[in-house]
Parts: C-alpha cells; sequence; structure tokens
C-alpha cells in the first residue's frame, strides 16, 4: 500500500473499517520486508550476517517480527532474535521517555470533557505535565499491573495541584513513582 492508497482508504473508510481491516492491511504492508529480514537472519551462514545487520538498524519496525517469529532450532540465533528485539524495544522506549521529559514542565491545561452535573466529584483541570507523569508512570513501571496502575492514576489527577507538581518535581528529580494508593485502597 502506498501513502496515496492509504490516504484514500482513510479518506473512504467508517471508524470500524479503520480499526479493522484498513489496519490489518497496513500493519501486514509495514511488516512484510521486516519479516522477511527476519526470516532470512536465520537462513545460515551466507545471508544472515548482513540481514542481522539490517534487523538491527530497523530498530522498533523488527520487534513484533523478531517475538513473533517461531523459535529457531539454533540457541544462539533465539538469543540473537530476543536481544534485537529487546534492544529495538529499550531503544523505543528511552525516546518515549526523552519525549514526555519536557512535557513534565508543561502547565497549559487540557480540554475537557463538560462538568456532568450527575457526578458530585468536582474533576480537576488536566494539565500536558499531568498526562506526562502518568504516561511516564506507566512506561517506566512495566511490573505494576493494570489496575494498580489505573487507580494511582485516578488518586493523582485527585490532588491538588500543588501535590501533582510536587509529586511530579519529585520524578523529575530522579525519585521512584509513589504508589498513592495502598493495595488495599486499589
Amino acid at each position: 500500500m502506498t501513502p496515496d492508497e492509504l490516504r484514500g482508504a482513510i479518506e473512504k473508510a467508517g471508524p470500524t473499517d479503520l480499526a479493522a481491516a484498513l489496519a490489518r492491511d497496513v500493519r501486514a504492508t509495514a511488516s512484510a520486508l521486516s519479516a522477511e529480514a527476519v526470516r532470512l537472519a536465520g537462513a545460515g551462514p551466507a545471508i544472515a550476517p548482513r540481514a542481522r545487520m539490517l534487523v538491527s538498524q530497523l530498530e522498533e519496525l523488527a520487534a513484533g517480527p523478531l517475538l513473533g517469529a517461531p523459535a529457531s532450532p539454533d540457541p544462539s540465533t533465539e538469543v540473537w532474535m530476543i536481544g534485537a528485539a529487546t534492544a529495538a524495544a529499550v531503544n523505543l522506549r528511552g525516546r518515549v521517555a526523552q519525549r514526555l521529559q519536557p512535557m513534565l514542565a508543561d502547565r497549559r491545561l487540557l480540554a475537557g470533557p463538560p462538568p456532568d452535573p450527575r457526578v458530585e466529584e468536582p474533576v480537576r483541570p488536566r494539565r500536558v505535565c499531568d498526562e506526562a507523569y502518568a504516561l511516564l508512570r506507566e512506561l517506566v513501571n512495566v511490573a505494576e499491573g493494570r489496575s494498580a496502575l489505573v487507580m494511582d492514576r485516578w488518586a493523582f489527577e485527585r490532588l491538588p495541584e500543588s501535590e501533582r507538581d510536587a509529586e511530579i518535581a519529585r520524578v523529575q528529580g530522579g525519585a521512584a513513582f509513589a504508589r498513592l494508593l495502598d493495595d488495599g485502597q486499589a
């Protein structure tokens, strides 16, 4: 699929088309070359070293095909595949974290939904820095369960602005993310 074909498909597609068939087509097109490079990386001594160099340069584009490839009977190839996928993931995570860092200082307000009269608790305005904090927390705390992340985000959003600023400053200073709710509260 070319960029022009993609643009045309997006213009014609409904919301469910984008989420299903179109996404599947785009993913298949985008990963076909990476998947072939991964396959060639285990093909044999004549071509594998060059294919491995290519796969390493593809970074996150190769992570999915590396993880989706069948396990190699050769242990060194299997270790190389998971090592290359790990390097790609770590590199991508580092780039995301680097992008989030300056956003921690951005105090601009985000547009929110209109207040719901059925909700008694006022919704505090969300800021760019609040969202950056929550996203960075999720990126860094990979072992934390989804429910704990959601509940701590909920607790963070309900803190007064000065306390949110203090928590963000702690993290910017290199401190670990604090659990805002005990497991008994979550």
